[in-house]
């Protein structure tokens, strides 16, 4: 398989899980506490990949104690404080209203990447950021902007876009030498350790595991392995890759397969949603110059 088709292969099934992600934070909106079920997930996500790692055996890369000061920080803001602003945010807010919010991540993200990387931002690129954005609006509002509605869980949603945006980019930024599976790794179980102090101390976890119910416990199974462990690691060798601003315009995605899961579960998409897609589909080639326009005849002489 192609180089680049394998890496965005891997991208585009981190934006589905992540997608149905919203779905099934959405259902447990009310069962759980949002550090507990954070803390939950990432636990799982923890064990696969210690078992992973210990099943490979093979000798990794050595990292120094001053790549502490980049894992800690990263794991911090990228594992906890997305996680939980995440599962706050689902608690008072649609699945695909945060998932629109959550499409700013690549708007932040080139941002970012302009400031951080010194990435050159190119018009083309702009117009395929703005089509893609224009779509997710479609899919989420269709149509009407005045079905946006400001909530508690919208604000949260925002600053798990900022946390989420960061750490994609300072991964590139200041953990360019250390390899996806390790950065991956070492940065959840960070967030997770912090996760799980912060709901054992927060939230006193125990009553509500014990009595969440086994679809609740299976959900944030299905969170940790697919939307916990091979997302995170499916991404980060995406964006160590082509970087962030590029990997970036594929979360204009997660609103489309939020939407697919909701159509799986009886809810069908109406036309402007349908345009919506398309829009964010188009944008995502566009971006990556994968759509050219036609040259001119004085162009082609060029």
């Amino acid at each position: 398989m192609n180089a680049l088709v394998s890496i965005w292969s891997m991208i585009i099934l981190s934006t589905l899980f992540w997608g149905s992600n919203f779905n099934a934070a959405h259902a447990l909106a009310g069962e759980l506490p949002a550090l507990t079920s954070a803390a939950e997930r990432f636990v799982l996500a923890s064990v696969v990949f210690l078992a992973v790692r210990l099943w490979r055996g093979r000798a990794e890369s050595v990292l120094h104690a001053r790549d502490a000061g980049v894992l800690v920080p990263l794991g911090l803001l990228g594992v906890f404080g997305f996680n939980y602003a995440f599962f706050e945010a689902m608690t008072s807010t649609s699945a695909l209203n945060a998932a629109l919010i959550m499409a700013l991540s690549p708007l932040v993200s080139v941002l970012l990447s302009a400031r951080m990387l010194k990435t050159p931002i190119g018009a083309v690129q702009w117009v395929g950021i703005g089509l893609a954005f224009a779509g997710v609006c479609l899919v989420i509002t269709g149509g009407d902007l005045r079905q946006l509605h400001v909530a508690a869980g919208d604000g949260w949603m925002l600053a798990a876009c900022l946390a989420w945006s960061f750490y994609s980019v300072a991964s590139k930024r200041y953990a360019a030498h250390i390899p996806p599976m390790q950065f991956a790794r070492w940065t959840v179980l960070v967030g997770t350790l912090a996760l799980v102090v912060a709901a054992v101390w927060l939230e006193a976890p125990g009553p509500a595991l014990a009595h969440a119910s086994l679809g609740a416990h299976a959900i944030l199974a299905y969170m940790g392995v697919f939307g916990g462990y091979l997302a995170y690691v499916f991404w980060l060798r995406g964006v160590q890759a082509i970087g962030p601003d590029k990997a970036a315009i594929a979360f204009n995605l997660v609103p489309v397969f939020t939407l697919l899961v909701n159509l799986l579960l009886g809810q069908a998409p109406d036309a402007s949603q349908l345009t919506g897609m398309v829009a964010v589909l188009t944008g995502v080639l566009v971006f990556n110059r994968w759509l050219r326009w036609p040259a001119t005849p004085r162009q082609r002489a060029v």
